[in-house]
């Protein structure tokens, strides 16, 4: 149980970095604002305002963005996400406190702050702020796999799931989890040959082995052999501290609860709800619409550039429109630049792209290259037919032969499809086997809000200087 101290302390280091790097930066801003660099381009109007202004100010924004992050859970560790997530998740309180402090600011006549400094402020704490975090993680990671702080773990229960989540730990020790054994009626027998754990004890005897091997944590599969585990669990450890872990069964469509709402006083799990709808659906169709209009007239310039090359190029139109499967399977017109030869089909019919694919013209390769033959879909998203996040559409052809092959597949029609995605932004575009799409598209049909769709976005331009499967 000494992890659990260890892990105390971490949190506390990492709030006594981000207090000091918001602190600091906050001051750093005053020294740059003031500095004689600064004013000799932008002079003060009046005088120079006191610095005990800001040192109050310092306090006030270092409190007030410590106890959001504290509230968010970012001082808890050991945190299992990547590093965008947590610097998407960190930037976002800090956007919200520095929100905060303006309109504060804006209602306090105690004080005058100039917008220069307010903006050194901004652009100084958050780039240290990031700073601070990723040098933490770093830190943190290679604590945890150095094994002295991580948690140690019993497993509970067979099956693929319980082999899996073994494989997890060992190939990630910075989630902090370390497999002590495994607790419960199996032998080694029921493990695969590459997996070695010891059997701690059974279930009834499940207190004193948490006590014997000093145990954090327990992970229990819902697919366990013989008797649920859970009571016997429960009543086995009455006054020991251990953390119970469930591992819920995955395979087949069997839905995981979202959240849980109260009708009339009874706990109910939502298992399924309707997704973009409500001021959700609302602010994504608005987002979609407003971003891409203006990215469209950004890249104007582009956009004529790359037609006159197509038109240069090869003999043919500029833009192709190919059928599509979109919302409620309704079949739409997808625009794109023409990338590929004229007629590129007559032979072979409707085929996936390959790599080295013979049909594509000189031109075309770079296009797909880049993404840049996709740009036209933006008047796609203004019309309603996609938005910028969601399943990549498919071709009708294509959707008939993957409905009667992949279970649960039409899930993917539930929501617009998008000019980028969960699958692509993790390397499933091209030619990859359409399965794992899918899992991938479902779950970005069961788990979407606005926050997934900006982390998509921010992915999508590491996706595509990578280049991956782009053909």
């Amino acid at each position: 149980m000494k992890a659990g101290k260890s892990l105390l302390w971490l949190g506390g280091v990492a709030m006594v970095s981000d207090a000091v790097t918001l602190f600091g930066g906050t001051l750093l801003a005053y020294g740059i604002r003031f500095s004689p660099v600064v004013t000799d381009v932008a002079p003060i109007v009046t005088a120079l305002p006191p610095f005990h202004w800001y040192f109050r100010l310092a306090i006030t924004f270092t409190l007030l963005t410590i106890v959001l992050l504290t509230s968010a859970g970012f001082y808890r560790f050991p945190r299992a996400e990547s590093n965008l997530d947590e610097i998407f998740g960190v930037g976002k309180r800090f956007v919200v406190s520095f929100t905060l402090l303006l309109a504060g600011l804006f209602f306090y006549r105690g004080a005058s702050f100039s917008r220069l400094t307010m903006t050194a402020l901004f652009l100084v704490s958050g780039t240290g702020l990031l700073i601070s975090r990723l040098a933490g993680r770093w830190i943190r990671i290679r604590l945890f796999r150095g094994g002295k702080i991580a948690r140690k773990a019993a497993l509970v229960g067979t099956g693929s799931q319980v082999e899996g989540m073994i494989h997890r730990l060992e190939t990630h020790p910075e989630y902090g989890l370390k497999v002590a054994g495994f607790i419960g009626p199996r032998s080694q027998a029921d493990l695969s040959n590459q997996i070695e754990l010891t059997n701690l004890g059974s279930l009834e005897q499940a207190g004193r082995v948490i006590k014997e091997y000093s145990l954090d944590v327990l992970v229990i599969s819902s697919t366990s052999q013989g008797v649920d585990p859970l009571p016997i669990l429960a009543k086995a450890c009455y006054g020991v501290n251990v953390e119970f872990l469930y591992l819920p069964e995955l395979e087949g469509d069997r839905p995981l609860p979202r959240r849980v709402v109260e009708i009339g006083g009874v706990p109910l799990w939502l298992l399924r709800d309707v997704p973009f709808t409500g001021w959700e659906g609302i602010a994504k169709r608005t987002f979609d619409i407003a971003f891409s209009s203006l990215v469209g007239l950004f890249l104007l310039p582009l956009l004529v550039l790359i037609a006159l090359l197509i038109k240069l190029s090869s003999h043919g139109p500029i833009f192709y429109y190919q059928r599509r499967v979109g919302l409620d399977g309704v079949v739409f017109d997808c625009i794109k630049f023409r990338s590929m030869k004229i007629d590129a089909e007559v032979a072979s019919g409707p085929v996936w792209a390959k790599e080295g694919d013979s049909r594509v013209t000189g031109i075309g390769r770079f296009l797909r290259r880049w993404s840049l033959d996709e740009l036209p879909q933006l008047w796609n998203i203004i019309k309603g037919d996609m938005s910028l996040v969601g399943p990549r559409p498919e071709r009708p052809e294509f959707v008939k032969q993957f409905a009667e092959r992949i279970e649960g597949y039409h899930e993917r029609h539930r929501v617009r499809s998008g000019l980028t995605g969960w699958a692509q932004v993790n390397g499933l575009r091209g030619n990859v086997p359409i399965e794992e799409r899918t899992k991938y598209d479902r779950h970005y049909v069961e788990n979407w809000s606005l926050g997934l769709d900006l982390k998509i976005l921010i992915m999508t331009f590491v996706a595509v200087i990578k280049g991956e499967n782009s053909y």
